[in-house]
């Protein structure tokens, strides 16, 4: 018998059957040795394979392409695509404008959609989870925009994300008219799982159907869109399972009523054309609005805990937001100007029930800052008070300021401060809190300021100004460390 060797051992074919093979001295050279170069990525099956080059660009998926026959294919099965300049190596210059140099833009506008297209033509279309472009483009490319679309909606897709904005610091081309966002792909659109739809720099017009395809929405963004009213509210009346609806510099809406069922958080920002606002949903929980003063009316919002109101104009005051709303905890107010006491007294019922506040403080308020007591002794149960400030350096002064009397805020136990600069009617407001709050547990004060980021969220900025910066926490550490009591941790930065 020949000594042809078995795969699977690498024995004698012989010793491979019924014969056990003789005992050997294993040495460190008989030992079997890993083997190398092995190819423990192609063992994996496709559909993990998917899941990974689904994390890459297209453009690095796509060049496994050539590893081998197998592979050829497997890319064409990503269920991610994010379209932009990135994705294709192509590179943005820093501030372009698309009026100065509208031949460059022409050039990489057509490069772009050959490069799109030229994806979606080889890729199945199919199990998608998400499909992004980003990138400024208007009605004059509806044929290319209404085909990506139609693509990402036969494929099943979950999360559209269309920006057709510029970005990176690019100036886009006012005069273009917007693209029409069709639609029509959306009805009787059967087997449809869209989850997520974002869309900016673009147009909403009726349609006369219902829009099955949105019957699993639960997140609808609209930022710089062009809609209507009665658009905006028939797509929210075929969202039922719509949760967070957002609604960003859309000058056209003018009186907007949010009457639904699911929705749990709202969110309207800078829409200069707004008027009215109306609410009748039971599941609201979270509103946050920002731009100039506008009629609200709360029909029904039985859970509503969390307000964010930032008024930006002179003279408006973000407390003429408040209504009857007696679940709420969290409340944010920016003021563009000193609040009053007697705005304050105005609206206290409207405190009685909160835990969290959050002041922005966009100037000075010089004796005005006991308004602040006043809001916290209206707001018995509040445990966290946030200042936001963005004032400047301002030289030492003495004060006088009346507090309130037979105020003791028995609940207080964090004060944070933010974006503080040694401000004088802020050590007089801190001294007073100090006094009053038995609790307190801890006094954060950061120098830097903090800038909103939506949903609640804040960002910290990193102040250029050192020399305000080195002031404020001077005066922080010189004049606060007597007053604290050795129970509250106390933290500059």
């Amino acid at each position: 018998m020949g000594s042809t060797s078995s795969p699977a051992l690498g024995w004698p074919s012989a010793i491979a059957g019924d014969c056990i093979p003789p005992k050997k001295r294993k040495t460190w050279c008989s030992v079997e040795q890993p083997a190398q170069n092995q190819d423990r990525i192609g063992v994996l099956p496709d559909d993990l394979l998917i899941k990974i080059l689904s994390l890459m660009t297209v453009r690095e998926a796509a060049v496994t392409a050539c590893l081998s026959t197998r592979w050829r294919h497997i890319w064409k099965n990503v269920d991610r695509l994010i379209l932009d300049m990135n994705t294709f190596g192509m590179q943005v210059p820093e501030n372009s404008n698309n009026n100065e140099n509208p031949d460059f833009w022409n050039q990489e506008t057509t490069k772009f959609v050959t490069k799109v297209n030229e994806v979606l033509h080889h890729h199945y279309g199919k199990g998608m989870n998400k499909f992004e472009v980003r990138f400024p483009l208007s009605s004059s490319h509806a044929v290319e925009l209404d085909r990506w679309v139609a693509f990402a909606a036969a494929s099943g897709c979950k999360k559209i994300n269309l920006f057709l904005s510029g970005y990176h610091g690019m100036v886009t081309a006012q005069h273009a008219e917007k693209y029409n966002f069709p639609l029509k792909h959306f009805v009787d659109l059967r087997g449809c799982q869209l989850r997520h739809l974002r869309l900016s720099m673009c147009t909403l017009e009726t349609v006369s159907a219902k829009l099955s395809g949105f019957s699993y929405l639960v997140s609808l963004s609209l930022f710089r869109v062009s809609v209507i009213d009665s658009v905006a509210m028939n797509i929210m009346s075929s969202c039922r399972a719509l949760r967070r609806f957002c609604l960003q510099q859309c000058h056209w809406l003018i009186n907007m009523r949010f009457s639904h069922a699911s929705l749990v958080d709202l969110i309207v920002r800078s829409c200069k054309g707004l008027i009215s606002i109306s609410f009748h949903a039971e599941r609201l929980e979270c509103f946050e609005y920002k731009g100039h003063k506008v009629d609200v009316e709360y029909e029904c919002t039985p859970v509503l805990h969390k307000l964010h109101a930032f008024f930006v104009k002179t003279d408006e005051c973000p407390l003429d937001f408040l209504g009857t709303l007696p679940k709420l905890t969290a409340l944010t107010l920016q003021f563009p100007t000193c609040l009053q006491v007697s705005r304050v007294l105005q609206h206290r019922k409207g405190f009685a029930g909160l835990k969290n506040i959050v002041l922005c403080l966009l100037t000075s308020w010089k004796t005005s800052i006991r308004s602040v007591s006043y809001l916290l002794k209206a707001a018995p149960l509040a445990e966290t008070l946030v200042l936001q400030v963005y004032g400047n350096l301002q030289p030492p002064s003495k004060l006088k300021v009346t507090w309130p009397k037979k105020c003791t805020l028995r609940r207080l136990h964090t004060i944070k401060v933010s974006g503080f600069s040694g401000e004088p009617e802020l050590m007089c407001l801190l001294s007073f809190l100090l006094k009053r709050s038995p609790l307190l547990k801890k006094l954060d004060i950061d120098t830097h300021p903090h800038k909103y980021r939506g949903f609640n969220k804040w960002k910290r900025e990193e102040s250029e100004d050192a020399t305000r910066c080195y002031y404020a926490r001077g005066m922080a550490l010189t004049h606060l460390p007597q007053e604290i009591p050795s129970t509250v941790t106390f933290r500059v930065r």
